[in-house]
C-alpha cells in the first residue's frame, strides 16, 4: 500500500478509534443508530450524437446505516456503512479507498463506510471542527437539490470527503467554512470531470470554503458564496500531458420564501425560489473538450428553481432549470456543456416514509467535432425513500 494511502487511512481511523476506545471504556453517552433505505425505477430516453435513439430501463436500491455516539457536549463520533445495488451488473465487494471507481460514482454492488469522523463543538457552539471522511453537501434549499459545485452523491449513488472541516459563525446571522479534502492519485469521493485529474503531487490537498448567512432579510432566508479550488489538477493539455494548473470556481447563491396562505385543503402554502450562478476561473481549451473553436471553454453555470412546500398535505411540487459551460467540470447534477431542466413532486406519506417522482430534460448547449446534433437525455423516475 502506497504510504499516501497509510497516511490517509491514519488520519481517518486513528482518532474515530481513540475517542471509540474512551466512549467504551467509560458511561459517556449511548449509541444511536440510524439510517435509510431507498429503491428507484428509471426509464430514461436517449437521442445520440449520431442520430440513433436509445433507451434503458433500471430498478436500483441504496441502503445506509450510521451509529452515532455524543460522548459529551462536545465530542461526536460517527461512521455510516453504504451500499448501492442495481438489477445488473452487481459487482459485490467491500472497500475503504480514498477514490471511487470512476470520476462520477461507485460502481452497483460496492460497499464502503461514507462516513468515519470525530467532530468537535465548543461550549458555545460557534465552532465545529471535524476530521475523517465526511458528508460536504451545499445544495439549494429545494426538493430538487441540485448544486453547481457540492453535492456529495444523488439518488443511489455513494460519495463522500476525505479531510477536515472547521466552522464558525462569525455573527448571529453569518457563518464562515472550510473544508480541506484528500485527493488520492486516483481521484477522490465526489464529482470531479475531466480534464480535472490529480497525478500531480501538488493536487493532494483541494479547498471547498463558504461565507453564508441564514439571516432573514426580508423574504430572503439565504444567501452565500462559496469558493472550490483544486491546485495543479486542471490538464490543460489533456491528461496524457504533464502539465497542470490551478482550477477554481466561485458560486453565489439566494434563496426567498413567502408564505401565500391555505391551497387545496392545506393549512398553509410556502413558496420558496432559488438560485445560484458560477464562473470557473481556469478552464480548459474548447479543443480539449471536443469543441470545434479556439480559445478557453466557457466558464459559466447557473440555475434556477422553485418549490411549492404544502400544495397538497404533505405534498411538495418543484421545477428547476440550469446550466453549465464546458469549463464547469465540479457539478453532480450538471454534466459539462449541458443544460437541464427538471420538474419533482414530493409526497411524505408518512414520516418515515417519503415517495418521489421526477421528469428531467437534458441536451447539450455546443455541437461537439464530428457529432450531426446535440446529444439529448429524458428520463423519468420513481423513488421511495424509508428512514429508520
Amino acid at each position: 500500500m502506497p504510504l499516501s494511502r497509510w497516511i490517509l487511512c491514519a488520519a481517518v481511523l486513528a482518532p474515530g478509534m481513540s475517542v471509540l476506545a474512551q466512549a467504551e471504556a467509560g458511561d459517556h453517552g449511548a449509541w444511536q443508530f440510524s439510517g435509510d433505505l431507498r429503491g428507484i425505477y428509471s426509464s430514461s430516453w436517449r437521442d445520440t450524437r449520431a442520430g440513433d435513439k436509445t433507451d434503458n430501463e433500471t430498478f436500483g436500491s441504496r441502503l445506509r446505516m450510521r451509529l452515532r455516539n455524543d460522548i459529551d457536549a462536545n465530542w461526536r463520533v460517527q461512521g455510516r456503512f453504504a451500499t448501492s445495488f442495481e438489477d445488473r451488473d452487481n459487482d459485490a465487494r467491500f472497500f475503504m479507498r480514498s477514490a471511487r471507481e470512476s470520476p462520477t460514482g461507485i460502481e452497483p454492488g460496492s460497499m464502503t463506510l461514507d462516513e468515519l469522523f470525530v467532530r468537535y463543538r465548543t461550549d458555545d457552539g460557534r465552532t465545529e471542527f471535524r476530521i475523517g471522511r465526511m458528508q460536504s453537501d451545499f445544495k439549494l434549499p429545494l426538493i430538487t437539490g441540485k448544486s453547481l459545485d457540492r453535492n456529495q452523491a444523488s439518488n443511489i449513488n455513494i460519495g463522500w470527503t476525505d479531510g477536515f472541516y472547521l466552522g464558525r459563525r462569525l455573527t448571529e446571522g453569518w457563518k464562515a467554512t472550510v473544508t480541506a479534502q484528500y485527493n488520492s492519485r486516483k481521484g477522490n469521493g465526489i464529482v470531479t470531470r475531466r480534464p480535472l485529474d490529480f497525478s500531480d503531487s501538488g493536487s493532494r490537498v483541494s479547498t471547498f470554503a463558504t461565507l453564508e448567512s441564514d439571516a432573514e432579510v426580508g423574504p430572503i432566508f439565504l444567501r452565500a458564496l462559496t469558493l472550490t479550488w483544486y491546485p495543479d489538477a486542471l490538464a490543460v493539455d489533456g491528461v496524457q500531458s504533464e502539465r497542470r494548473e490551478d482550477y477554481g470556481a466561485a458560486t453565489l447563491v439566494i434563496a426567498a420564501g413567502w408564505d401565500i396562505g391555505p391551497l387545496i385543503g392545506t393549512t398553509g402554502t410556502r413558496l420558496v425560489v432559488a438560485g445560484s450562478v458560477g464562473r470557473a476561473f481556469n478552464r480548459p481549451e474548447n479543443t480539449l473538450m471536443e469543441i470545434p473553436r479556439s480559445g478557453d471553454a466557457d466558464g459559466l453555470a447557473w440555475q434556477l428553481g422553485a418549490d411549492l412546500a404544502e400544495i397538497f398535505p404533505r405534498h411538495t411540487v418543484g421545477f428547476v432549470v440550469g446550466q453549465a459551460d464546458a469549463g464547469w467540470l465540479i457539478s453532480n447534477d450538471y454534466r459539462e456543456n449541458d443544460s437541464l431542466a427538471e420538474i419533482r413532486w414530493s409526497w411524505q406519506v408518512t414520516d418515515p416514509l417519503r415517495l418521489q417522482f421526477r421528469a428531467r430534460w437534458r441536451q447539450e448547449q455546443e455541437l461537439l467535432g464530428g457529432a450531426e446534433r446535440a446529444q439529448r437525455d429524458r428520463d423519468i423516475r420513481l423513488r421511495a425513500t424509508w428512514a429508520f
